[in-house]
């Protein structure tokens, strides 16, 4: 197949993936979304992806009719990590330093893009959720599926998801820019382009400077008083969630290095993840396994 019908097949898939940001499947679809785009800049010249992502755009935003503004949301709002992305293929960029990138745009762009959004339309998130969740066990109970004392319930359930919303953001934008080089680099393969792929994640490490700018962070954190707007107090409140992600990956790559070691399915590491991001003090494994040679023991064992 030469470049012309794969481009115009990937466009078919492009525009598969915005069709479908209107229906149940967008919970999955988001997650590939981008994957036609970057393979599409990353085979074509930048006029040609302009002209192919100018037809997709107007198709989506016919076929869907009053969904299709938010469609083209979506996928404008892919659009730029995907063509950094594709131009980082191009230039033959190491597969980490694409991930690396990919991942810091699309943090970026959901952090802006909720803050305009809460200081917009002047939303409060904690109350949003509470109601949001507290209407749902009002329901459950009126149709008697839900029993016994919830009061309380929605407004602790709503502060604990903004507390965590900087990590669900920072995981959100890994596993989509994780993702979408996985595929990518696979698809790409396939029409004759080679892009390298990243290490197996079992053996990823943090360097150890990363432990003494933790506790850096932290010896700021506490010589600081509460709610002070100091430049270092406002850098290590933004530094924790950044480093505790960090973190919980370490966790998540010394998971995989043990499944490896002890003959594990790959699975095993995989469930582990969902305890890993959700429970506070997990992140502690990736901080032990930064600061001390764990694996070592592993090794003899």
């Amino acid at each position: 197949m030469n470049t012309a019908l794969k481009s115009l097949a990937w466009s078919a898939v492009a525009l598969l993936m915005l069709l479908s940001v209107a229906t149940p499947l967008s919970g999955i679809t988001i997650f590939l979304l981008m994957t036609p785009m970057v393979v599409l800049y990353t085979m074509l010249r930048p006029v040609s992806f302009a002209v192919h992502i100018a037809c997709i755009a107007v198709l989506a935003f016919l076929i869907l009719g009053s969904s299709g503004a938010l469609a083209l949301t979506f996928g404008f709002f892919f659009l730029v990590p995907s063509i950094v992305m594709g131009h980082l293929y191009k230039k033959r960029v190491a597969a980490k330093t694409v991930v690396t990138v990919g991942f810091i745009i699309l943090l970026a762009q959901l952090v802006t893009e909720l803050t305009l959004f809460s200081i917009q339309y002047d939303i409060d998130f904690t109350a949003q959720l509470a109601s949001f969740l507290d209407e749902r066990i009002q329901e459950l109970q009126a149709s008697n599926m839900l029993t016994g004392d919830w009061a309380g319930t929605a407004q602790a359930f709503g502060e604990a998801v903004v507390r965590l919303l900087p990590m669900l953001l920072m995981l959100c934008s890994f596993l989509l820019a994780i993702i979408t080089h996985g595929i990518s680099r696979k698809v790409l393969a396939w029409s004759g382009i080679v892009v390298s792929g990243l290490t197996p994640m079992r053996s990823w490490m943090l360097p150890k400077s990363t432990v003494l700018l933790y506790v850096i962070v932290w010896i700021i954190q506490f010589s600081m008083p509460a709610n002070s707007a100091n430049f270092w107090a406002v850098a290590s409140d933004n530094a924790v969630p950044v480093l505790d992600f960090l973190f919980r990956i370490q966790a998540l790559a010394f998971f995989f290095y043990l499944a490896h070691q002890k003959k594990w399915s790959n699975v095993v590491p995989v469930l582990i993840a969902i305890p890993l991001f959700l429970i506070q003090p997990l992140y502690l494994i990736g901080l032990l396994d930064t600061a001390f040679p764990l694996r070592r023991y592993f090794d003899k064992k």
